[in-house]
């Protein structure tokens, strides 16, 4: 399950982590991944409500040159 952390964290997890039993370190890593969907999805919505305050005929370039 190590693995699964090393991936999500991008580096290899801290020993204590390691030492951790297989189901907490799963659920551990199901966390860490639940937390990044719900901070993506806040992120999307932040950008698309930003948009409200570009005049509308701006907004399709503004969308396209932020990557939204």
């Amino acid at each position: 399950m190590s693995d699964d952390l090393g991936e999500l964290l991008g580096a290899r997890p801290p020993k204590g982590i390691e030492k951790l039993p297989e189901e907490q370190q799963h659920q551990l890593a199901d966390t860490l991944q639940r937390a990044r969907r719900a901070q993506a999805k806040a992120l999307a919505t932040a950008g698309e409500q930003s948009l409200r305050y570009v005049p509308a005929p701006l907004r399709g370039a503004v969308r396209k040159a932020v990557g939204l």
